[in-house]
């Protein structure tokens, strides 16, 4: 029965303490010291060396980045993705005029390709991505990396990314009007895509 009373008493004193001290913090209480509105407000990230050279390091496990204006529509990327988070649709350059060096030919790469196909969709669902970083490797033109490390040139590394909406985690870099402006080339209209 002492044994009983005893528990009794540990367990009002042990929850008297906690509430002590809860009640000592909301005393003391500064303006904007305790809750920091998160996706609106951040924290300043520190600056610090984790034992190693950024630019050496190659599988920073960050946001994918895509250069769409480097990207042939090989659709390498989109194969290798063990989720299949990565979704492109292509259409085929439409001819050019009589030249027998352009036909087919929509633009030219920072590494001297030639574009044949034009990207109507370029999407990566990021809420089904699982960072393994597999996509950057198959990529013939490099265009699309995982932002940070080597690639912090290109894109700083960008840890912080969440939304409220889950639909905006889905990141559409083709550019807008681009099934258009291929509809026009079509007609014969003349746009530039």
């Amino acid at each position: 029965m002492e044994k009983y009373f005893r528990d009794i008493w540990e367990s009002i004193s042990t929850m008297l303490t906690g509430l002590g001290i809860t009640w000592m913090h909301m005393v003391r209480i500064r303006r904007n010291n305790v809750t920091l509105q998160y996706p609106e407000e951040k924290w300043p990230r520190p600056e610090r060396s984790i034992g190693f050279d950024h630019s050496n390091y190659n599988v920073i496990r960050s946001r994918l980045h895509v250069d769409i204006d480097d990207c042939i529509g090989c659709l390498k990327c989109e194969r290798v993705c063990p989720v299949q988070c990565i979704k492109i649709v292509t259409e085929k350059a439409p001819v050019r005029g009589e030249d027998i060096q352009n036909i087919g030919h929509i633009g030219v790469t920072s590494n001297s390709s030639r574009k044949a196909l034009v990207v109507t969709r370029f999407d990566i669902d990021m809420t089904e991505c699982c960072y393994c970083n597999l996509c950057t490797y198959p990529c013939p033109e490099e265009c699309i990396f995982m932002t940070g490390g080597p690639n912090a040139h290109k894109h700083p590394i960008d840890y912080e990314f969440s939304e409220f909406d889950r639909s905006d985690l889905i990141y559409r870099f083709a550019k807008k009007g681009t099934k258009d402006g291929l509809q026009k080339i079509l007609d014969g209209k003349g746009a530039d895509v």
